[in-house]
């Protein structure tokens, strides 16, 4: 066996020899450095997946050295089914502790079956970002409970499905977590009148949910991060969030919304103030709600916004009219992006982005989207000649038109 801190020194035609007499399965890559190892494969194996990991496991064994730095595999979902699978990660995560390794990635995962991932993947102590996608083992806390978790110096935590009860221990275990990534899995029959999350150092959040999950039991989620200032919810239900989760997150640099939720802040009843919020994207708009809103003055007052984009999911037939009243949000914004859903050029559509246009007095620049069937040019012309237009009498902002919305 070569040793571990001269095979690097060895040609890549050698090296390249090494691999191949491994039986290593065409359509992969393998990069491995005396700091790295990263394996892809996203095409099945053509022979049986526990000699595949036999394989596997002698590549790393054989190349892996005491300063690796970073450990990525991405593989097939169905490559992580088998009884093996187990032992041979445990044992990874033990020489990567070893190693003092600071960054593991593992891809790909499949969230059919039982299979559970080593505890021992939260026991390195020298790991500083840590990306598991789609893990069912997180969906059984009780698995680990007897087990610690010994994570002092992570800054970066990526989970594809997180068991609300195993994300608190994780979340104490941390504290220096900065960025947090998570899909919230709430057990079918469990019965969760609120979900914390608890930081003193995170600054990003992005949570989603498990569209296997049942949420109608959750009364909301409460943020407690002082200086969070970064925040993406992607729900599937706009149960999961309360007012009072909106109460928490006040001073907000940056919000990403997404489905139901966008409707529920924009049906605030006293409507709701973000003092320090620069960039706000909002999915899944439904124009009615819209118009509602505003026309109750019942809106999101955000002083500082200085970058908006609306994703449109329902355009429906509305008057907009840009005398009577004037769409808050955009008062202060200087750059606005609109994605439609599909590309309209009807007069409905071209009534909301004037209506946009009046009430945005210092917008530099307009980018407009959307998907589908591109209409005649000489529609699609005098659409665009309308708005640049009303853009040189209004805000005197640019113009971009991406998507369906671009001449060839």
């Amino acid at each position: 066996m070569l040793q571990h801190n001269r095979w690097n020194s060895l040609p890549d035609d050698i090296i390249g020899k090494i691999i191949s007499d491994l039986k290593f399965p065409r359509g992969g890559t393998v990069n491995i450095t005396t700091t790295d190892f990263n394996v892809k494969l996203l095409i099945p194996v053509e022979y049986n997946i526990s000699e595949f990991w036999n394989i596997l496991d002698n590549l790393f064994t054989l190349f892996t050295t005491p300063c690796m730095n970073t450990f990525s595999i991405d593989l097939g979902r169905s490559l992580y089914l088998e009884p093996c699978v187990k032992p041979i990660l445990d044992s990874w995560a033990r020489r990567l502790r070893a190693c003092n390794t600071q960054h593991i990635a593992m891809l790909g995962y499949s969230t059919l079956g039982e299979r559970v991932c080593p505890p021992s993947f939260f026991q390195i102590q020298s790991l500083v970002s840590l990306h598991l996608s789609s893990l069912l083992f997180v969906k059984h806390s009780n698995r680990f409970v007897s087990h610690p978790i010994i994570l002092p110096n992570l800054e970066k935590l990526s989970l594809g499905s997180v068991d609300y009860e195993f994300l608190g221990r994780i979340l104490s275990s941390c504290p220096l977590l900065v960025y947090l990534c998570f899909s919230l899995y709430v057990k079918p029959k469990g019965k969760i009148r609120s979900v914390s999350i608890s930081s003193k150092s995170l600054n990003r959040l992005r949570i989603t949910t498990d569209m296997s999950s049942v949420l109608e039991d959750i009364i909301d989620v409460v943020i407690n991060a002082p200086i969070l200032e970064n925040l993406s919810i992607i729900a599937n239900s706009s149960s999961f969030v309360s007012m009072r989760t909106f109460d928490s997150i006040l001073n907000l640099k940056s919000l990403l919304l997404d489905g139901g939720l966008t409707t529920k802040l924009f049906n605030s009843p006293t409507g709701i103030i973000f003092p320090n919020l620069t960039n706000l994207t909002l999915f899944e708009i439904n124009s009615f709600d819209l118009l509602m809103a505003t026309s109750k003055q019942q809106m999101l007052h955000c002083p500082n916004l200085k970058v908006l984009v609306l994703q449109f999911s329902t355009m429906y037939d509305i008057v907009w009219d840009t005398k009577a009243i004037s769409f808050v949000l955009v008062e202060h914004v200087n750059h606005l992006k609109l994605i439609m859903g599909t590309v309209r050029i009807d007069q409905q559509t071209l009534n909301l982005v004037t209506w946009l246009l009046t009430s945005a007095p210092v917008l530099n620049k307009l980018v407009i989207s959307g998907c589908g069937t591109r209409p005649s040019d000489d529609s699609l012309s005098k659409f665009r000649k309308t708005l640049l237009e009303c853009a040189e009498e209004t805000s005197r902002c640019q113009i971009k038109f991406l998507g369906g919305y671009k001449l060839e």
